[in-house]
């Protein structure tokens, strides 16, 4: 392993590491056969479990990362000498006068290439008798965090969607992907720096091509933040320059990797730009328009998958879901995707993507059908937004609607299929939702240390930047479409009420600006021994406008609770 590809790794992920670590990286590298981005994202996951600083590597927490290593080293060599035995096993007992019988090459699997262990049918999934389970799960009901349960009378009954719009889905019908353009990120980036040149009253900004040497004359400058070899640089498409911190304001306001951002300082030479001050906050306002119900509450719940997976394949938790919105008679139902794990397909051993779809369908349709035959229900919104997890859909982010269900055609005024990211109004309150792992993105490109609390300064670079996926190059296991990244993640006219993500930090709730902030976890989680586990959802109840006055800091009630 060269040590060149581990610095690189590290400095990617907008992480300084010292030399002494890097070495000690190096050998544990070599010793145990893996990747620099193995390494790396072991660390980040350590990070985000143990919720640390990523840049806080030592000796003694990469030993705690080498022991997590040694113990997959021993699986490894126990599932290679079980699979020797087996195959011992299997030859030993194989009769020798079907060799050369065709019959004996066909598999009873319905393939002449592979037998597919634990393979189960359709029928198998939606009555979930014949399928065995990896763990029992263990509804407990207990609430991680909650915010606001005395904004809501829960014995107000609930209250329909009158009204659901669905904003840029129609975008998706000719879209094209892997195109280009510099010239609107150029534009995108300008309509933040002006923006927040007005809120902060600044002088004009001048372009990173014009600048010049002169005295101790504050000038302000803007551009995309870049960490290179432990030092900070401005990007813009019309230059390029290093900023030096020593006499920034403090405290440092917290810094991201390609964060944009406006900076006022001097710039006394061609080498370095002397930073003042940073400017970070574009966000948008809120709607004026008050939610159009007057009586009774909004209530809804939101969950992540996978729902269905290798271990779970019955989808337990979400029929436990279901019922639980049937109990509270919910009007809205969001499910983030991916619906399917992408090991849940080949145990199905289907050979087209029509005839997996067809399966998927026929699985939700029996999982989603109490929700539409109960009369408290029947009326409901289900928005379900893809991933590109998902097994049956695009391998890039943002993703597109699942076009391919035929659930909306079945329940055309119940189902609705909708991108990753999407933005919705319901009833005149404006929601996002986000399937993808923003704010692990966030963490891992944070820079600077600062004391702000840490989820809420995650929440407030979505809303400061205007997007759903600020860090929108950071994370290397996203496969980012430029362009289309500039259509659905960008916010618009407006910060939407409620922004509802998934992420593999710690559930949590935060309000920030106006704005409802919402990781909501996953339904199912696995344990160190890959066995799956229960997790958490959401229930939101939203009350009405009260005396021509509605706000979420006074008329929102959120619980993140263990299924």
């Amino acid at each position: 392993m060269d040590r060149p590809i581990i610095v690189n790794e590290f400095e990617d992920m907008g992480m300084s590491i010292p030399d002494d670590i890097i070495d000690e990286c190096v050998i544990v590298c070599h010793t145990h056969k893996i990747s620099a981005s193995d390494l790396v994202g072991s660390w980040i996951a350590y990070c985000a479990s143990s919720q640390i600083d990523s840049n806080d590597l030592n000796k003694d927490r990469l030993a705690t990362l080498v022991k997590s290593f040694k113990d997959d080293d021993k699986l490894k060599a126990n599932d290679k000498k079980l699979f020797e035995n087996k195959s011992n096993l299997n030859e030993s007992a194989a009769p020798t006068e079907l060799v050369d019988s065709p019959s004996s090459l066909k598999s009873t699997h319905g393939t002449n290439i592979i037998q597919i262990e634990n393979e189960f049918q359709v029928s198998d999934v939606i009555d979930g008798d014949n399928i065995k389970e990896e763990n029992e799960f263990s509804t407990t009901g207990d609430v991680t965090c909650n915010f606001g349960l005395e904004n809501v009378n829960k014995n107000d009954s609930s209250v329909y969607v009158e009204k659901l719009c669905l904003t840029k889905q129609e975008l998706w019908d000719n879209f094209i992907f892997g195109h280009v353009n510099y010239q609107k990120f150029d534009e995108h980036v300008q309509e933040l720096v002006n923006d927040i040149v007005q809120k902060n009253d600044l002088k004009p900004v001048t372009s990173l091509s014009g600048l010049y040497c002169g005295n101790n004359t504050e000038i302000t400058i803007s551009g995309s933040l870049r960490l290179i070899k432990k030092e900070l640089f401005l990007d813009s498409l019309h230059g390029f320059i290093k900023l030096d911190l020593s006499e920034a304001e403090q405290p440092i306001k917290s810094l991201f990797v390609n964060q944009i951002l406006v900076v006022t300082g001097t710039n006394p030479n061609t080498k370095v730009f002397k930073v003042k001050r940073f400017y970070t906050d574009a966000s948008l306002p809120l709607s004026k328009k008050l939610p159009s119900f007057t009586k009774g509450n909004l209530n809804l719940l939101v969950a992540a998958g996978p729902f269905f997976t290798e271990s779970s394949p019955h989808g337990k938790l979400l029929k436990s879901l279901i019922q639980k919105t049937v109990d509270l008679e919910a009007q809205l139902l969001i499910l983030l995707g991916p619906i399917f794990d992408p090991d849940f397909g080949p145990q199905l051993n289907k050979r087209t993507t029509e005839d997996i779809q067809q399966c998927y369908d026929e699985v939700l349709d029996a999982t989603l059908k109490p929700l539409f035959s109960n009369p408290g229900t029947q009326n409901i919104k289900l928005l379900m937004l893809s991933s590109w997890k998902d097994s049956e859909n695009y391998a890039f982010y943002p993703t597109p609607p699942n076009t391919e269900s035929t659930l909306p055609n079945l329940y055309p005024n119940n189902v609705y299929m909708l991108s990753d990211p999407s933005v919705f109004s319901v009833n005149d309150i404006i929601i996002a939702g986000n399937a993808s792992d923003s704010l692990m993105g966030l963490h891992v490109s944070a820079i600077n240390k600062t004391k702000e609390e840490m989820f809420t300064k995650l929440a407030k670079q979505i809303i400061w930047q205007r997007c759903l996926h600020p860090s929108y190059v950071a994370n290397p296991n996203v496969c980012v479409d430029n362009l289309l990244w500039l259509e659905h993640c960008t916010l618009q006219q407006n910060t939407p009420h409620i922004i509802l993500t998934s992420s593999q930090l710690r559930t949590f709730i935060r309000i920030v600006d106006g704005c409802m902030v919402i990781n909501i976890g996953q339904l199912i989680k696995h344990n160190s021994q890959k066995q799956a586990v229960s997790g958490t959802y959401g229930l939101i109840q939203i009350a009405p406008p009260k005396d021509g006055s509605w706000s979420t800091q006074n008329n929102i009630s959120a619980e993140i609770v263990h299924i």
